[in-house]
C-alpha cells in the first residue's frame, strides 16, 4: 500500500488535485538539483502529480527551484531552501534541505516560517484548505 493510495483512488472525482499531471522518474530526478529527494515528495509527484491545484488555489512546480530564480538577491535565511510551489500570491513554499522540513517564504520580508515537518503533512493540509 502507497502513502497516497487513498488520493490516487479518489483522483479525478472532482478534487482539487484532479488537474494534476504525473511526472516520469526522469522528470523528477532532472528537478531534483542532483540531491536525495524526500520519498514522500517523489511518491506524490510520481503518483498524484504536478501542476495546478484547485481553480489556481496552489501551484506545484515540476522542478525545486532556487530562491534566486524568484526573489533575485537572497537573505543568508534563504541558503539551503529550495523551493516547490506557490500560492499564486506570492508566498512560496520550499524546503530546508538541511532536514527536508517545508518552509514558507514571505514575499515582502523574505523571512522564512517553519510550516510542517514533512511534505506528505504539508500537502494533505493545503489539499484540505482548498477542498
Amino acid at each position: 500500500m502507497g502513502i497516497y493510495d487513498d488520493l490516487l483512488s479518489q483522483k479525478g472525482r472532482g478534487t482539487p488535485f484532479d488537474k494534476l499531471v504525473v511526472l516520469s522518474e526522469d522528470e523528477i530526478a532532472s528537478g531534483s538539483c542532483g540531491l536525495d529527494l524526500p520519498k514522500d515528495y517523489v511518491c506524490f509527484l510520481s503518483k498524484i502529480g504536478a501542476g495546478e491545484l484547485g481553480n489556481a488555489q496552489y501551484m506545484l512546480y515540476g522542478a525545486l527551484i532556487e530562491p534566486s530564480e524568484i526573489y533575485g538577491d537572497i537573505p543568508l535565511d534563504l541558503e539551503g531552501v529550495l523551493l516547490f510551489g506557490d500560492d499564486f500570491v506570492g508566498f512560496n513554499n520550499g524546503f530546508r534541505v538541511s532536514d527536508w522540513s517545508v518552509v514558507e517564504v514571505d514575499p515582502t520580508s523574505k523571512e522564512i516560517l517553519d510550516v510542517a515537518l514533512s511534505f506528505d503533512v504539508f500537502i494533505r493540509g493545503r489539499i484540505l484548505q482548498i477542498v
